[in-house]
Order: structure tokens, then C-alpha cells, then sequence
């Protein structure tokens, strides 16, 4: 499927993996779309040492994609061709640490906060072009989050589920069976639904204070509350800074080292 110059470029994208990946498909013998996408993931996967394909009979068709033999929580059941090629592509590269789509570290700390478990769905059209953005949204949050599933649905060669479920309009995403959006949308706001919907581990978020450095370290740290595993430390008295440190060391504790 994939011409020899796309290959090539393929290669040169995948040449930094460092973890061993498989497109782990089942799929009915019967499925008119099956060697279609055999013929896709056995493409993608022969650019790399790094990449390979298990294929089995199956229910549907649908591939999820396995790390170190451990499954990472993306599932296609889709032939992920047109705009949701670079979908696949970026969810390889996002899971070995290399992808371009990664969040700031803010943003990465409450999606690895978010309770869970949280199965995730979208419902997309290959020719859909708002739909990567959310594919690729909802993948990183499965990567960031084990307590995170996403799978990515093709609508076309999925019309009876489509019609169950009553999706409008794509990208369609659902969180265990809830719609929550509908249309163009970024990480940012789905994240926030999320967080709505499932809250928050409060220990998974860094609650910490940025640099009261006017105010001086005893009344920063007051403000934080009566709280036993801080060690306040009064910036009037800068003598005694190694002290106040090797005391950190003995408590290794949660504290925070405000200056």
C-alpha cells in the first residue's frame, strides 16, 4: 500500500525507537476491510526492526498496539489511512517518548491525575479533518494514564454501532458510554470534561508554591496551612542554609524548598 519514497520517510521517523512495538490485529476472516489493513500495519511495520504485526481471527477488525508486550492502552478499529494515518504514526512515537504532541509538564501532571479506570471512545471518519486532533488528544492521555483506554472507531465499517449509539456528527467521543464532545476540540478542553466527569487524585497534582521570594520563607510556608511534613525556614537567616538542607535530607519527606 505504502509506495517506496513514504517508506523511506517512514524509516528515517522510526530509526530512534528504542522499545519494541506490535500491531496486535484480530479481525473476521470475512471482514472486507482485512487485508486491507494487514496490508497497512505490515507496510508501517516493515520500516523498523522496532515495529511488527500479530494477526489472528477475530470478531470486527481492530488492532490495539502493544509495547514491550505490554498493551498500551490504543486501539484502532479502523484502517488508520487518510487523515488518521499520522494518528497511528504519532501514537507509536508519543508512546516511545519521541512524538511532537506531548503537553507541557502542567498539563501531562493532570492527566496523570485523573482517576480512572476510563475507557474512551471516538467515532471519526477517515475524511474527517477535525477528527486526528481529538484521536491524537485522547491517545496521549492513554499513554500518560494506564488507568486510561482509547480506542478510535471508523464510523463506515461500523454503521449499526454508529446507529446505536445515535452519533450525529464526528468526532463523537464518549467516556464510558457518555457522549462529552462533539466536534472540533483540543487537549485542553477534554481534559477539563474529564476532570469534571471522574475528578482527581489530589496526591498526583503538584500543589506547590512558585518562588514567594519577597515575603520570605516562614510566612510563604504558613500560607500553606498547618502541614507536619514542611520544614519552614526564615530567609532573614541565610547562615544557617546548609543546616536547613541537611535537615531536608534526614526527613526526605514531602517537603518543598521555597527560595
Amino acid at each position: 500500500m505504502l509506495d517506496s519514497a513514504m517508506k523511506d520517510q517512514l524509516s528515517g521517523i522510526f530509526s530512534g525507537l528504542v522499545s519494541q512495538y506490535v500491531f496486535d490485529i484480530q479481525v473476521a476472516p470475512d471482514h472486507e476491510s482485512r487485508q486491507e489493513l494487514i496490508d497497512l500495519l505490515g507496510d508501517v511495520a516493515s520500516c523498523s526492526d522496532h515495529l511488527s504485526c500479530s494477526v489472528a481471527d477475530g470478531e470486527g477488525l481492530q488492532f490495539t498496539i502493544v509495547k514491550d508486550g505490554m498493551p498500551t492502552g490504543i486501539r484502532f478499529r479502523a484502517v488508520p489511512n487518510g487523515h488518521e494515518f499520522t494518528s497511528l504514526l504519532l501514537a507509536v512515537l508519543n508512546c516511545d517518548g519521541k512524538g511532537k504532541n506531548i503537553p507541557d509538564e502542567s498539563i501531562c501532571a493532570r492527566v496523570r491525575a485523573l482517576n480512572g479506570p476510563i475507557k474512551l471512545t471516538t467515532y471519526v471518519s477517515l475524511t474527517c479533518t477535525n477528527c486526528p486532533d481529538v484521536v491524537q488528544a485522547l491517545n496521549v492521555m492513554a499513554t500518560l494514564n494506564s488507568r486510561i483506554t482509547h480506542e478510535t472507531v471508523d464510523g463506515a465499517i461500523n454503521q449499526k454501532e454508529v446507529e446505536a449509539m445515535k452519533v450525529q456528527g464526528v468526532p463523537s467521543v464518549f467516556a464510558d458510554g457518555k457522549l462529552i464532545n462533539v466536534g472540533r476540540s483540543d487537549l485542553g478542553e477534554l481534559l477539563s470534561k474529564l476532570e469534571a466527569q471522574y475528578g482527581i487524585n489530589e496526591g498526583g497534582v503538584d500543589n506547590s508554591v512558585e518562588k514567594p521570594v519577597k515575603k520570605g520563607l516562614k510566612k510563604a510556608v504558613s500560607e500553606l496551612g498547618d502541614k507536619s511534613d514542611y520544614i519552614t525556614f526564615d530567609n532573614s537567616n541565610t547562615d544557617n542554609i546548609a543546616g536547613f538542607i541537611e535537615e531536608c535530607k534526614k526527613r526526605m519527606g514531602t517537603f518543598i524548598l521555597l527560595y
